[in-house]
């Protein structure tokens, strides 16, 4: 059976709200009683409900001047990856400027309880990155302001949402491209998931309403996991009559590109030209020429993240928001006007 703090004040002979004083460590018991209390908790083997406590304190509108950064089931891999970083940044130096404190935390599915930063309810809003089938996390942030970075499949239905517009991003990239005098743009990618889907969605559409040249077998995508090698794409489009002008990928899988074309003796970009997207700069700035890409601006959406978190605080009864970010183009040395 549950033990209840009424349980605990009939054992230590108190009232309800003595013991709920000494449980969320209030002054003014005295040391008798406190000591009572304590007992009966030991004897009793009370767990305190810690749901039921984070309820109160977001009705009673308590506020603990707080905002926490969680990782949800992000591997150290995704952890260091330099978009995430700079999330990372923004998020921090927003909520240094609001005059909060900045709490951080990381959580699995596998991981047995919720960290008690949060459980305790000893933040005022956190900000999610990464997603998670966890009933009881889920059900945590049903009940807790909450922004959600970037999620992979849709807006979360466990508060706001931050997503990173890669249809609008692409499409616009494939507009300067055009500007630049390009007409047959290939898209390279090394998996078809969520991500490269929705690029490819940008791509197709702005392909056909500029009237630039429509050949499927500019598209090349591969499945599977295993070493980045793009030479099997860059044979494909190299075996075509009109080989393409300029190639769209991420910048992770732009560092294959490079590679596969020198290899083949195709300079860049007098041959043809090449445009990432992410803009990560470890990659970018290494490879030569320097790698134009799509900036996702993740440090300003991690600001982004601290301004909605701290107005769904102020008005929690608003329906929940999704942002879309498009980024903005970053030009360097690897795309040429023709």
């Amino acid at each position: 059976m549950n033990v209840t703090i009424v349980d605990i004040a009939k054992k230590a002979e108190v009232s309800i709200s003595t013991v709920s004083r000494v449980l969320n460590n209030k002054p003014n018991v005295c040391p008798d009683r406190k000591q009572r209390i304590l007992a009966a908790i030991d004897e009793l083997d009370y767990k305190p409900n810690y749901w039921a406590q984070g309820i109160r304190k977001n009705v009673t509108g308590q506020k603990t001047g707080r905002i926490a950064l969680l990782f949800v089931n992000l591997s150290e891999r995704m952890r260091t990856l330099s978009f995430v970083m700079q999330y990372i940044q923004g998020i921090h130096q927003e909520i240094a400027s609001a005059g909060k404190e900045f709490l951080f935390n990381i959580w699995h599915d596998e991981d047995e309880t919720i960290p008690s930063m949060l459980f305790n309810r000893d933040v005022d809003g956190v900000i999610v990155k990464g997603q998670s089938h966890d009933p009881a996390l889920q059900q945590w942030l049903g009940r807790c302001p909450a922004v959600h970075l970037n999620p992979l499949c849709h807006p979360s239905p466990y508060g706001d949402s931050i997503m990173v517009d890669y249809e609008a991003g692409t499409s616009e990239a494939v507009k300067y491209l055009a500007s630049q005098g390009h007409r047959r743009i290939a898209y390279i990618a090394p998996q078809h998931h969520l991500y490269s889907q929705r690029k490819l969605s940008g791509f197709r559409r702005s392909v056909s309403a500029l009237g630039l040249d429509v050949d499927e077998n500019l598209i090349q995508i591969r499945g599977g996991v295993g070493k980045l090698d793009c030479g099997w794409a860059i044979d494909n489009l190299w075996s075509l009559s009109h080989p393409p002008t300029v190639i769209i990928s991420d910048d992770k899988t732009c560092v294959s590109i490079y590679k596969a074309l020198a290899d083949r003796d195709i300079k860049i970009p007098q041959d043809v030209s090449v445009f990432g997207y992410d803009n990560d700069l470890a990659r970018c700035e290494s490879l030569m020429p320097m790698l134009s890409t799509m900036d996702l601006e993740a440090c300003d959406i991690g600001r982004a993240a601290v301004r909605q978190i701290l107005s769904r605080v102020e008005n929690p009864q608003d329906s929940n928001r999704t942002l879309l970010v498009q980024g903005r183009i970053v030009e360097r040395a690897s795309v040429r006007k023709l």
